[in-house]
């Protein structure tokens, strides 16, 4: 938690003491945002007074990660504890006295009346909220996301919020070119099922809702989107050769592979493997010229099993001649992100998808508008780190990737 978030906390403690109601209500709902464990539940449960779970939890709350403070501030909202959650929050205030922060601040703070109604019209901030002590809101420095939950990433509810393409061109002149009809391509591989060479399937509700999920996302972004399940090898081999002798010209070439691996191999239907490299290599600017220049993305969620353990090779070992050539003209321009845990996210036993997809497409859908590639995966790796998951990335891209939604 930052300094910010602690001082209003330390500040604020003795009304929130006084004025919390239904904290088994609120340590729920932080046990469902992951802020709280069991025990620390059990821990303020236990407490004999109303007043000294308060103590406890707010405590506990400080030690709890960069985004426990807004997740509590939620957790108030939803367990009717308004008037607190006004007091931690006042741009949001339901009460229109409590927008001056008084109970903190002698000056009254200003804020912008666009970036209020921005601010309403997608929910409270998550991640990096605005600072009661600066003034007004900038949207474009303040992520404005709600908690990235299991019930967060639905397919069918995917909107991208507009970009400025001519605020972010002029301060950044030197990004890629995405203006293309259509604007870039989009590969799904989804294996899920394995013609019984010992590799069990995986959840096909999981892999479904994250191909629907990529679908529409790069759909919004204005992709052309191509979906092939349960392939083999050789049938990825023919997509690949087609795709590089595709006279179709397009500003950038994504690929996505949802299936099982092991170290540096994928495995497609047949069970027969493939190097992660090489499929890279496919790409590059020696065997496919028309990509000259122009970003080339693999997401890879191929993790070696089911049960959660990650796959521990290190990156520089599963792609050696990217970091070998990095400086080349053959290897720039690729980007790489890999998910090193097997994770369907599961909610009143029903999946989700996976965690590492559904992740990028939350952080896509809202900041996507305004934030760059590295950026969106900064992010990325920021509730990884709040959710115990393990997301790895490299790249050589040359200039900043906005995609440019409109």
């Amino acid at each position: 938690m930052d300094e910010r978030s602690r001082t209003i906390l330390r500040k604020g403690r003795t009304i929130l003491i006084k004025g919390l109601c239904d904290i088994p209500g609120i340590c729920d709902k932080l046990f469902a945002y992951g802020v709280l464990t069991e025990g620390m539940m059990s821990e303020i449960t236990s407490e004999h007074t109303r007043e000294q779970q308060a103590r406890a939890l707010l405590d506990i709350l400080p030690r709890r990660g960069q985004t426990a403070y807004d997740y509590f501030h939620q957790a108030l909202v939803d367990t009717h504890n308004q008037e607190l959650a006004d007091v931690l929050k006042p741009e949001f205030a339901s009460r229109p006295e409590l927008s001056k922060a008084k109970t903190f601040e002698e000056t009254p703070q200003r804020y912008d009346r666009t970036t209020l109604q921005h601010a309403a019209s997608v929910g409270s901030p998550i991640i990096d909220p605005p600072s009661l002590f600066s003034g007004s809101i900038d949207i474009h420095s303040t992520d404005i996301v709600p908690p990235f939950t299991p019930e967060t990433v639905e397919p069918m509810k995917i909107q991208m919020q507009k970009c400025n393409r001519q605020q972010i061109m002029s301060n950044n002149p030197d990004c890629y070119i995405m203006d293309g009809k259509p604007r870039g391509k989009l590969i799904i591989i989804n294996i899920m099922s394995f013609d019984d060479h010992g590799i069990p399937s995986r959840d096909k509700q999981a892999h479904d809702l994250s191909a629907s999920s990529l679908t529409l996302l790069f759909q919004q972004l204005k992709f052309k989107v191509v979906l092939k399940t349960n392939i083999n090898k050789m049938e990825l081999l023919s997509l690949i050769s087609a795709e590089q002798n595709n006279p179709d010209t397009y500003d950038c070439f994504a690929m996505v592979i949802l299936s099982h691996g092991h170290g540096d191999l994928i495995f497609m239907r047949d069970a027969e493997p493939l190097k992660m490299q090489n499929i890279m290599d496919q790409f590059d600017t020696e065997n496919c010229p028309k990509l000259k220049g122009k970003p080339k993305l693999f997401f890879i969620h191929a993790c070696p099993s089911d049960c959660g353990e990650p796959d521990n090779t290190e990156m520089s070992n599963i792609f050696p001649h990217i970091h070998e050539d990095h400086h080349t003209l053959t290897k720039a321009d690729i980007f790489l992100a890999r998910a090193t845990k097997y994770d369907p996210i599961i909610s009143n036993t029903e999946s989700k998808g996976f965690w590492f997809i559904q992740a990028f497409v939350h952080i896509m859908k809202y900041h996507a508008h305004h934030n760059h590639l590295l950026d969106i995966m900064t992010k990325v790796n920021g509730l990884a780190q709040e959710d115990d998951q393990l997301v790895e990335s490299m790249n050589t891209l040359t200039r900043s990737l906005y995609f440019f939604p409109d």
